[in-house]
């Protein structure tokens, strides 16, 4: 009589089949567990802020050291304001302010008059650029006379074009309704251009009546200085 083969088991059914499966999981574990470990810790390593650089040291002059002092100015910008090439654009504040900015920046032009209107912004901007006294550094100080229109800043943009800084001190002027529309277009025009910065003295002279002279316009000593501190740190930033 013939033996009948014995019936095979189903290879699932074999333990040598469920230890291969263990150790496949197992390998296949580790590797994934050590690529994710791998990909965090770059990811870790790339996302990781670097720190800022320490400014350099800057050695002071005995003069710059009491601007720096009289204007409440660190030395990194007290130096940047001693060698910035400036040219200064702006109304009767400005022309009161002169000696101050004359002092902290030693390198301005200063362009300043009485009744002012930002109308003459684009013009005044464009003689100045043909007789090559337009500077790097743009200060504007407007609006104590009246608002600024679009097209007027459009055109003096065009005139400055957008290698040089544009550093636009905002308007206190509390006893004219435009001053709020000054202050907006300045902001809105410094967030359209990448070249153009808000000098925020509306901001920093609320509350500091003492600055100001009878008309809450045009500045004491103490505004002066606290003006153009604003403008030198603004510029060194």
């Amino acid at each position: 009589m013939k033996r009948h083969a014995a019936t095979k088991k189903p290879i699932w059914k074999r333990p040598f089949f469920w230890v291969i499966i263990i150790l496949i999981v197992l390998v296949g574990g580790i590797t994934i567990g050590r690529q994710t470990g791998t990909t965090l810790s770059h990811h870790e390593k790339v996302s990781k802020p670097k720190p800022k650089p320490k400014p350099k040291p800057v050695k002071l002059t005995a003069k710059e050291k009491k601007v720096a002092k009289k204007y409440a100015l660190s030395p990194q910008a007290t130096a940047h304001a001693h060698t910035a090439k400036v040219t200064a654009i702006g109304d009767s504040v400005m022309v009161d302010i002169t000696p101050e900015l004359k002092q902290v920046f030693p390198h301005a032009l200063i362009n300043g008059a009485v009744g002012r209107q930002f109308y003459d912004l684009p013009t005044i901007a464009q003689s100045l650029k043909a007789e090559g006294k337009l500077a790097d550094n743009v200060v504007v100080n407007l609006g104590t006379n009246g608002p600024p229109e679009k097209k007027d800043i459009s055109r003096f943009l065009k005139v400055v074009g957008s290698k040089r800084q544009v550093y636009w001190i905002n308007t206190h002027v509390p006893t004219q309704r435009w001053e709020g529309q000054t202050n907006r277009l300045i902001a809105s025009t410094a967030k359209a251009n990448h070249n153009v910065h808000v000098v925020d003295w509306h901001n920093l002279s609320n509350n500091h009546a003492n600055w100001f002279a009878g008309d809450e316009v045009h500045l004491q000593t103490k505004g002066a200085t606290a003006y153009v501190g604003l403008l030198a740190k603004t510029m060194a930033k």
